[in-house]
């Protein structure tokens, strides 16, 4: 397995079609509803290759100097629970080791809160519940972590 920065505008379209297949396909979500998560915001995209096939992404934004959100992660189904999420992770932390004192926040859904959690990510403030994952049974949480 190969955890590495995407570099070349074929990955990113790859990266595209991961992230609606695992995060929004299922709930039936627009095909092009990652435009209307995108911030205007410098953005890192990392990716977990196995033979060629990017099996895991994860999409991140500064939103500061000192700030992070990562904005989507997701592993491919029959990839989950090989530590490819934690690894995607660990590599964002790789890539910021030289800044200090950086804050990482996402909004978890409530599938992957523990997932987050074992990473040291806290919880703050309450649940938010957002029209299109509500119905779904899915509700937000916001979590911070500091590195």
């Amino acid at each position: 397995m190969n955890i590495k920065p995407v570099t070349m505008r074929q990955e990113e379209k790859k990266v595209d079609q991961l992230l609606w297949d695992v995060l929004w396909q299922p709930l039936n979500f627009r095909r092009n509803i990652r435009e209307s998560f995108r911030l205007d915001k410098p953005q890192i995209e990392i990716v977990a290759v196995d033979s060629n096939d990017i099996v895991g992404a994860l999409v991140a934004n500064w939103l500061s100097s000192k700030e992070i959100e990562i904005r989507h992660i997701a592993v491919k189904p029959d990839f989950q629970r090989m530590a490819i999420g934690s690894s995607l992770v660990e590599e964002l932390y790789r890539l910021i080791q030289d800044k200090t004192l950086i804050t990482i926040q996402t909004y978890a859904r409530n599938t992957s809160v523990g997932f987050f959690s074992k990473l040291g990510f806290k919880p703050i403030g309450n649940r938010l519940e957002v029209e299109g994952f509500a119905e779904h049974g899915i509700w937000l949480q916001q979590m911070l972590v500091t590195k």
